[in-house]
């Protein structure tokens, strides 16, 4: 999913007139000067990625991809991108583009409740990753024993839980980052927000014959039936809003400022 979001910062047009009138003996001369001031702005969007195939490039991201149990470890090897290897992980690399003037940003990822376990994230059903490693050129060193982060990932503050919403007749805990750098015209963010998301190694799919006779599949994990209809999909929105930069000395005093929401879907 691609979603643009434009937060107009706090602006103003300024219109200054100046007149200088002189009258002498049979001449008159009168001028006038207006100094106008464009309207400033925030426009940032959001850029979801993916690897090709053959993991060569990035691509757009495609949805309704099909989501199966990771087999190996998210932490384990990784690409030239430092992206997972393991079968069945599956890319959401996103992303910041900051279009106009000096900003800072803000992102929010919602996952269902049901999916989430909130201060734990060993006994989620479905496991988000974040971007650490992840580097855009391709460069990732495969080969080093171990590798470091990028250093972009610095720019980002720690997740955030920012509580309960529910979007479209389901309940999501949404989580927040800041991007505390100043983004200028043109900036993409170096290192991701989230760099992918997979089912836990332990769920399974079980049968069961309904009253009428026919079988009908759901997913378990650890033998524990999941109350979550798959067969509807899963949704991973993603919100990111921007600020203005000028006039405040960190991200978070401009987002103070703004008074933006913290639970931003459907606002």
């Amino acid at each position: 999913m691609k979603k643009k979001i434009i937060a107009l910062s706090v602006a103003f047009v300024l219109v200054a007139v100046a007149a200088i009138g002189a009258t002498l003996a049979y001449f008159t001369d009168t001028e006038t000067k207006t100094n106008t001031f464009t309207v400033g702005g925030v426009d940032i969007e959001i850029i979801e990625q993916q690897r090709t195939d053959d993991g060569s490039a990035l691509e757009d991201f495609e949805q309704d991809k099909e989501l199966y149990p990771i087999v190996g470890s998210a932490q384990g090897a990784k690409d030239q991108w430092g992206l997972a290897t393991a079968k069945n992980y599956m890319d959401k690399i996103v992303t910041i583009e900051n279009i106009k003037s000096d900003a800072y940003i803000r992102v929010f990822y919602a996952i269902p409740v049901v999916l989430d376990n909130v201060g734990d994230a060993s006994q989620n059903i479905l496991h988000i990753n974040d971007g650490n490693k992840f580097t855009a050129d391709g460069d990732y060193d495969t080969t080093a024993a171990t590798q470091p982060t990028n250093p972009d990932y610095a720019n980002w503050t720690a997740e955030k839980y920012e509580g309960t919403q529910t979007i479209d007749g389901i309940e999501y805990n949404v989580y927040s980052k800041i991007y505390n750098k100043v983004m200028s015209a043109g900036d993409v963010t170096e290192s991701a927000f989230i760099v992918g998301m997979y089912l836990d190694s332990k769920v399974d799919m079980d049968e069961e014959t309904d009253a009428s006779g026919n079988k009908v599949y759901y997913y378990t994990i650890n033998g524990q039936r999941i109350n979550f209809d798959f067969s509807e999909g899963v949704n991973i929105p993603v919100f990111a809003q921007g600020v203005q930069a000028d006039g405040f000395d960190s991200a978070e005093a401009a987002f103070e400022a703004a008074g933006l929401p913290t639970l931003p879907f459907n606002a």
